[in-house]
């Protein structure tokens, strides 16, 4: 619970007084995480470019097939460069780096799991797979609407907080201004934990620890009591 700070300032005018109160007001919701972050990374080193491009496009044909509409993964462009090798002071051709990547969100570790076996199937021998952590997260729309849920709930805060002013100083108090003072991060309620997969095989995945949220939202408030 956060401590209040109130400034009483008296302003004179000519019929009467008005008093300005100024506080510094915050409103939190607790959020349930609702889709897995994941990152799978591919690369392959070859002579043939041609072979390189055929087994990464097969990858990217694959996601593609599972996450048909796109809401899922993000990436699929791959970066292919040659390399060389150095002998006797002189260059010499070694072949072509390939590198491919895709961060996804899924709704659930069965998803996750889904994709990752149905990329054993396409993967060639010689191109090595690479998975991040996986962590559960809230995802931006759900922060989006939240947002605007506590800007909400901040005002109503304020106009019952101006109501339990007049009630304690006899005046007729009003909301005057409201200063957000922006939204603040979520903040995780326990340590979030998760797992580093390196070059996993179709073993399936256990799902990461999953951890509550706190959003917040804080604003600089006068009232004007007459």
């Amino acid at each position: 619970m956060m401590n209040k700070v109130y400034l009483f300032t008296l302003l004179p005018i000519l019929v009467s007084a008005q008093m300005q109160i100024t506080a510094q007001e915050s409103v939190s919701q607790t959020l349930k995480p609702d889709v897995l972050r994941a990152q799978l990374s591919f690369e392959e080193h070859s002579k043939k470019s041609d072979e390189i491009k055929y087994h990464l496009n097969s990858i990217v044909s694959e996601v593609k097939k599972f996450d048909s509409k796109g809401k899922m993964c993000r990436g699929g462009g791959y970066n292919l460069s040659p390399y060389y090798n150095y002998k006797d002071q002189k260059q010499e051709f070694g072949g072509y780096n390939a590198y491919l990547n895709f961060t996804c969100e899924f709704e659930t570790i069965e998803q996750y799991n889904t994709l990752n076996s149905a990329l054993d199937k396409v993967l060639a021998s010689q191109s090595k797979r690479s998975l991040g952590a996986l962590s559960w997260g809230v995802s931006d729309k759900i922060h989006e609407q939240t947002q605007q849920n506590l800007r909400s709930a901040m005002i109503s805060k304020t106009i019952t907080q101006a109501t339990d002013f007049s009630k304690s100083t006899g005046m007729k108090c009003e909301v005057n201004t409201i200063n957000f003072g922006g939204y603040v991060q979520p903040i995780p309620m326990r340590v979030n934990k998760s797992m580093m997969l390196m070059e996993m095989a179709s073993a399936p995945t256990e799902s990461p620890i999953e951890n509550d949220e706190e959003n917040k939202l804080e604003a600089t408030v006068t009232y004007i009591c007459q």
